[in-house]
């Protein structure tokens, strides 16, 4: 089993998620900030992050920077997820190493498919998910 965090200021999207991460057999964790996803990052030291980009404060690429720039912790694959149609953003995250990246609103195909290259998984139960 892995640890997910899961950042997003919208504690349903979060919720949500957190959902889909229950629901392949993982552990999820949220964060409704990026200074709170660098706080839990160093508590749990998670295997993988489900990332919001638009986050008041600091984003989610921002956020990603500061965990990566922990003393001796972790380098997690990290997703990006986004509402943005912006090229831009899709270029940033890649410029800072994200692992995968998905536009709002979620492909859950996509977003299992992603989660099971970066942790491993079961397949969705059969009622899972509608």
């Amino acid at each position: 089993m892995a640890k997910v965090l899961i950042v997003d200021d919208e504690k349903c999207n979060a919720g949500i998620l957190s959902l889909v991460v229950s629901q392949l057999g993982h552990d999820p964790i949220e964060a409704y900030s990026g200074q709170q996803a660098v706080e839990t990052f160093t508590k749990h030291q998670p295997d993988l992050i489900l990332l919001d980009y638009m986050m008041p404060g600091i984003n989610g690429i921002m956020t990603l920077q500061q965990i990566r720039q922990l003393p001796g912790g972790k380098k997690p694959a990290a997703l990006l997820i986004t509402a943005s149609q912006l090229h831009s953003v899709e270029e940033e995250a890649k410029s800072v190493g994200v692992s995968g990246f998905l536009r709002k609103p979620l492909n859950l195909d996509s977003l299992k498919t992603l989660i099971q290259e970066h942790c491993g998984t079961e397949e969705f139960p059969a009622t899972a998910i509608p």
